[in-house]
């Protein structure tokens, strides 16, 4: 990635250090909808939604999400699939002495920690449909009860959601509230996998590779051509957690400052890249690959406008098209 400084486009924040956005990674068109959505929805208080496969960085969205609404307020972040349902409420509410069997002492519970801040609740599909009916009258009243309490307090936070579910699968299957849906989902954030934005796996490589060298102060710093090419191949299922994990185990045995093809066939797995049968990238493959990030970021510059982008690329307006039409053919 490059190391120029680079502004994030919100008003009244100071620029990044580095060419990312709040230290999410990306310059695909894809990844530039989602932080144009990060500035628009947060910096109103209203719930947000954020879907997407795992391992694609929906806590990263909430961390730029916090630090645009208020990088000094409290944050908290739950993962509801950690928490038992029966711990659940009083966790969320807190609770008195005495509200159940071994409660000896009072618990001012989450949304006490969190007022004036930001509350994440990760894999909120897992969330008890009982709590998830006191989450609702909380995000519209304002008003919670402690579990065993008498007294009605006031909660001030803003909520981010996130999961990897279809919620409207799991409201079908009455799983999840239809009514708490509407009220979180009016402001969503996609985050899209790796496979939809394959022209940013080597600059979020090559962040790891530099983070991870700056932490050990030895080790490989940059992929060669044809390494970048094989990662940019690789169907990465595990999205930009598994590459990232890919990345610092090869990190851990490479003595050079570069990182070969050989390097990475051993962490790869069998059929994606990796395995002794695996196959060296052919100039085919790593052609479509530079003519893939050539005609996307000619679109990206020229705004969506095909005749600017065939402009800018030296080609006719019907060989871009006859382009663009051979890769939706290829990707049916």
């Amino acid at each position: 990635m490059n190391a120029a400084p680079e502004t994030n486009g919100v008003q009244g924040h100071p620029p990044t250090l580095r060419s990312d956005f709040y230290g999410m990674i990306g310059k695909s068109v894809a990844m530039r909808e989602v932080y144009e959505r990060i500035e628009r929805f947060a910096v109103l208080s209203i719930p947000v939604l954020v879907l997407g496969e795992t391992g694609t960085g929906k806590e990263m969205v909430s961390q730029a999400i916090r630090h645009i609404y208020g990088a000094d307020r409290p944050y908290v972040p739950v993962n509801c699939a950690a928490i038992p349902k029966s711990l659940f409420e009083s966790e969320l509410f807190g609770h008195e002495p005495g509200a159940f069997t071994g409660a000896s002492r009072r618990h001012p519970g989450i949304l006490a920690q969190v007022e004036g801040g930001t509350l994440f609740l990760d894999e909120i599909g897992e969330l008890p449909l009982s709590t998830q009916a006191k989450l609702l009258r909380v995000l519209e009243s304002g008003e919670y009860r402690p579990l065993g309490g008498e007294e009605t307090r006031r909660a001030n936070f803003r909520l981010i959601a996130a999961t990897n579910q279809d919620l409207t699968s799991q409201v079908e299957r009455n799983l999840f509230r239809l009514d708490l849906l509407h009220r979180l989902g009016a402001a969503r954030i996609v985050v899209p996998p790796l496979r939809e934005r394959v022209e940013d796996v080597q600059a979020l490589a090559d962040d790891f590779l530099r983070r991870i060298h700056e932490v050990r102060g030895q080790g490989p710093t940059t992929l060669t051509r044809e390494a970048a090419a094989l990662l940019c191949s690789v169907e990465w299922r595990g999205n930009v957690r598994e590459l990232k994990n890919v990345v610092e185990a090869v990190a851990a045995v490479v003595k050079g400052r570069r990182v070969q093809v050989h390097h990475l066939r051993e962490f790869l797995p069998e059929g994606r890249g990796g395995g002794p049968g695996a196959a060296f990238p052919t100039l085919a493959e790593i052609l479509r690959t530079t003519e893939r990030e050539a005609i996307q970021e000619a679109l990206r510059r020229s705004e969506g406008s095909r005749e600017r982008a065939a402009a800018l690329l030296g080609v006719s307006v019907a060989t871009l098209y006859r382009r663009l039409s051979s890769r939706k053919a290829g990707a049916a």
